[in-house]
């Protein structure tokens, strides 16, 4: 179950939001919204959230890479949602924050429990497909994206799938339908650049596979060198990082986790927790 609320950058003021009973899931409620920015965060250790001036700059930033302009304090947000995060009955939450283009004044704050991967998929791996999908704007988290979305990741979750990647039309493989994707050849790690959109935890292993002395290369591999590369995973701010062992039908190195991802893994895990904000 999730909630929604919707504030007032212009009044200051918070109002519980409806939901029909029909919307089974948050990704299905926000496509009957308004076209709009969005960014998903997460709760640590409840009353914080994860690199959370981050995904709030980014909304004003995406709101701006739409030709629109956001004329209001972003972190007006801030006392009202911590209100309704004390009082949402989870340990740890998921939020979305989605801000209608045709209506910056409002706000809605959609919150339901967290739900990441179990133990078993960090520690064995998991698997996904690719799709031919085109995010017009890869810098703009747009809702309308979502839409598009939709029925993949209804497949993916019917055969337990984690994840979708993004070919593009040179048949490279981009980001995930909600993941940035990461492979690993010759102890380097290739990943997409300008072509996806940025995210908090993809700098974080970014910056950790540097501090590492990692060569880092900002290209993303093609589909047919899947079967040549040794490692792979996916990251966002819900799964943190998350291996990945099979892309369609293609096993990935010797069909387990490896040596760096397990390290970024591990570094990702301890900045999670140091770079967790308090809400006001």
């Amino acid at each position: 179950m999730y909630e929604c609320w919707l504030f007032y950058f212009d009044r200051e003021q918070i109002e519980e939001y409806p939901i029909a009973r029909n919307d089974k899931s948050v990704d299905h409620f926000v496509t009957t919204l308004p076209v709009g920015v969005y960014s998903t965060l997460r709760t640590v250790q409840k009353n914080m959230i994860f690199q959370f001036s981050f995904h709030l700059n980014r909304l004003v930033e995406s709101y701006s890479l739409s030709k629109n302009s956001f004329h209001f304090d972003v972190n007006k947000i801030r006392t009202p949602l911590n209100k309704i995060i004390n009082e949402y009955p989870a340990e740890e939450i998921r939020i979305r924050i989605h801000i209608p283009l045709s209506e910056p004044e409002k706000c809605y704050i959609i919150l339901e429990e967290l739900s990441t991967p179990d133990k078993f998929a960090y520690k064995n791996g998991v698997c996904v497909n690719t799709n031919n999908l085109i995010r017009k704007n890869p810098k703009v988290k747009l809702t309308s994206f979502i839409h598009k979305s939709e029925e993949i990741k209804n497949y993916c979750k019917e055969n337990n799938l984690e994840e979708s990647l993004i070919l593009s039309p040179e048949r490279k493989l981009l980001e995930g339908l909600s993941s940035n994707f990461f492979a690993v050849q010759n102890n380097h790690i290739f990943t997409a650049d300008s072509e996806v959109l940025s995210g908090a935890t993809r700098e974080i292993i970014l910056d950790e596979a540097r501090k590492a002395k990692i060569e880092i290369n900002y290209s993303p591999i093609r589909y047919d060198q899947i079967e040549k590369i040794e490692e792979a995973f996916i990251s966002s701010t819900s799964r943190g990082l998350l291996p990945v062992i099979k892309i369609d039908d293609k096993q990935v190195g010797d069909g387990r986790p490896g040596i760096i991802t397990n390290y970024l893994l591990s570094r990702l895990n301890e900045r999670m927790l140091m770079e967790a904000e308090s809400i006001i």
